[in-house]
């Protein structure tokens, strides 16, 4: 999840006279716990969770004068601890505790990534705790789900991007948050799960028998693919159903190169096209990049087929991002999402097989003129 910051009080932002420079190099990087629920609360960690304060700006404050008068630059070049995260779950209970769990700081690429399995514990006082956890009482975990049951006597946690070596196609990590004890462990369960999934929903049904599970992102041997069902874990035997089986058609339109695509520079190209007083850069690297002078035409054109359609407004604050975009073909929504490396389309009903084929040719070949570049079209079972 991210934060808002005007939900930060600007005196959470400051680290107080606790935080000294010698005790903020001693906290200042990640760290595993050694025991379960391990007791690591500090003024250090305490302050960057309250302010949500990142690794990089938590540095700068605490810089050497002469780093100071230097002006020098520390990028984190390994992983610092942050109060500011990606993919971590809030939950709150009844006695006023607000549950905190593990998340991300950083992209993959970057030299201080890290993915947490700790819990930050809110209390109705405004006291923080901080617990770790060692990695095998409890995989590090982001973008999940943490649903309270039994009263709020347990949290269960379902899903987790994860690092590589954690992942397992076909598998869903579900684990337990005993509220009292603070102790997490991995549980089994049977039945017909939906893989290893992030990103989703989760809710407790109307009688709270069971946690239902929806959207988000599937593992496959392909790499994510959007789930695009709907499952139910049973509290009572741990047992998963699906509910829902969607034959949707699917298909990927990517460079043959496997290079990523330049979509997003023809957006910020065509908004400094249309806004010239808006004061963004019409001179761009976009032509170096891509080997020629851009298509305009056919990056305007890539979402509308040559075929009777009509354009659709964004269904939720999901699909505000510019990725996404819905058209309706004889009564059928059909979504383009562009994933980075590739086009994703899915067609959300039947349509005649011609129909949708004529959807993939013709996405494949405006998609060439976008790139200057050779393009494939991969049909998704």
């Amino acid at each position: 999840m991210t934060f808002d910051d005007e939900d930060i009080k600007e005196e959470d932002r400051e680290p107080g006279p606790d935080v000294t420079p010698k005790l903020f190099r001693k906290w200042q990087k990640a760290r595993r716990g050694s025991i379960v629920a391990e007791d690591m609360t500090n003024p250090v960690w305490a302050w960057l969770f309250r302010g949500r304060v990142d690794p990089y700006h938590a540095n700068e404050r605490f810089k050497s004068r002469l780093g100071k008068i230097l002006g020098s630059v520390d990028f984190p070049d390994e992983p610092r601890w942050a109060g500011c995260r990606m993919g971590q779950s809030r939950t709150e209970l009844a006695d006023g505790r607000v549950f905190w769990i593990a998340g991300e700081h950083e992209d993959y690429y970057d030299p201080d990534f890290f993915i947490y399995n700790d819990l930050i514990i809110e209390h109705g006082d405004g006291a923080v705790q901080i617990l770790g956890y060692p990695e095998e009482a409890f995989r590090p975990t982001d973008f999940h789900t943490a649903t309270a049951i039994n009263g709020g006597k347990e949290i269960l946690i379902i899903g987790s991007i994860g690092y590589p070596d954690d992942r397992e196609v076909g598998r869903t990590q579900v684990c337990s948050l005993n509220t009292d004890t603070l102790a997490i462990e991995e549980i089994s369960t049977t039945g017909n799960p939906p893989g290893w999934i992030s990103k989703h929903n989760a809710q407790l049904n109307e009688d709270a028998s069971a946690i239902l599970v929806s959207g988000g992102d599937l593992l496959t041997e392909d790499g994510f693919l959007e789930n695009i069902d709907d499952w139910s874990l049973s509290l009572a035997d741990c047992s998963w159903t699906r509910l829902t089986i969607r034959n949707w058609t699917r298909f990927q339109v990517a460079r043959c190169d496997q290079a990523s695509l330049h979509l997003w520079s023809y957006e910020m190209r065509k908004f400094a096209l249309d806004h010239p007083g808006a004061g963004f850069d019409r001179e761009d690297d976009l032509a170096d990049e891509i080997g020629t002078e851009p298509n305009m035409d056919a990056y305007e054109s890539l979402y509308r087929p040559q075929m009777t359609h009509t354009s659709l407004d964004p269904q939720d604050e999901c699909d505000e991002d510019w990725r996404t975009k819905r058209i309706d073909v004889e009564g059928v929504q059909v979504r383009y999402v562009d994933n980075m490396d590739h086009v994703t389309v899915t067609i959300e009903g039947n349509l005649d097989r011609t129909i949708v084929e004529a959807l993939a040719e013709d996405l494949h070949a405006k998609l060439a003129l976008v790139e200057n570049a050779e393009c494939r079209i991969k049909w998704i079972d």
